[in-house]
């Protein structure tokens, strides 16, 4: 008989999972469908593109590794099939919060006016600096996660009562300090340094347009009011999921099984929120979603 907690991840799953399917897909559709037109694709749209798939892999995972947590499956197969799973689980997080970074460096880019010279460099030389910072948080992303295959001791669980687990995972708490401040951490830091400049170039350009009111709300404002918009709403997003990741590994012997599973399902909110806010801060998006669903079109008006 089906426990509680076993219907409760089955509910959450049959909702979150063809919902964050659906929004991230519909970008990936979105970008496909001006594959033949690369007029009308931007640079910023690869890293979207990028973000959308990643959600895809990040939700898939998570719904993977719970359902086996959740209903004893992974006692089936080997520990190293557990551990695989593992190393592509934590790819999948630390690839997400990169993704993020490289989208609010690149706004920074093309929102604030730098002086410096490698800086101005770099906003001349966007078609090729987006593929490095893409090529660049993939590489982050793996690279730290591949030492968790040496840095983790798993053991069989010996409590024949546990629902929640059939192999217990013991990290070695120094490396997965390293693996969370390079996986999430600095990204995180990066995304709050460019949300921070952006502010103050955004508070600027308003300051000095409030000489002429005509053009207070000129296309131009609104455009950079819509990515720091966006930027914000990721990074409080980002905000979520970095405590609720770090609470589980960096405290997981002092939270219980329930917490921790509720934690985990909690995660598979985060990729729809974060498709939901990329489709709204983009207006080609945002467009095709209020053709296709009548009820958006008002929030395509007003980003």
């Amino acid at each position: 008989m089906l426990t509680v907690s076993q219907i409760s991840w089955a509910v959450i799953l049959i909702i979150t999972w063809p919902c964050g399917f659906i929004l991230n897909s519909s970008i990936v559709a979105v970008y496909l469908r001006t594959r033949k037109n690369e007029m009308k694709r931007g640079e910023c749209d690869k890293i979207l593109l990028a973000m959308a798939c990643s959600n895809v892999l990040l939700l898939s995972m998570i719904a993977f590794d719970m359902t086996f947590v959740t209903y004893g499956l992974y006692i089936m197969f080997a520990k190293e099939f557990s551990l695989a799973i593992s190393v592509i689980l934590f790819f999948s997080i630390h690839f997400s919060f990169w993704l993020t970074a490289c989208l609010s460096l690149f706004y920074c880019l093309r929102l604030v006016n730098f002086s410096h010279q490698v800086l101005t460099h770099l906003q001349r030389r966007m078609s090729i600096v987006v593929p490095l910072f893409l090529l660049a948080s993939l590489l982050i992303s793996w690279l730290i996660n591949v030492p968790l295959i040496w840095m983790v001791q798993i053991d069989t669980n010996q409590n024949s009562t546990s629902i929640y687990q059939d192999y217990i995972f013991h990290y070695d708490r120094l490396y997965m300090i390293f693996n969370i401040v390079f996986g999430s951490t600095l990204p995180f830091v990066v995304t709050s340094l460019c949300i921070g400049l952006c502010l103050i170039s955004l508070l600027k350009h308003v300051q000095s347009m409030r000489q002429h009111i005509s053009q207070y709300w000129s296309p131009q404002l609104k455009s950079h009011v819509k990515a720091f918009r966006t930027m914000l709403l990721l990074l409080i997003l980002n905000l979520i999921f970095f405590t609720t990741f770090g609470s589980l590994y960096l405290v997981q012997n002092n939270l219980g099984a329930v917490f921790q599973a509720v934690l985990w399902s909690a995660t598979m909110f985060i990729p729809s929120g974060q498709a939901t806010i990329l489709i709204f801060g983009n207006s080609k998006f945002a467009s095709t979603w209020s053709k296709a669903l009548p009820m958006f079109g008002s929030c395509d008006r007003n980003v």
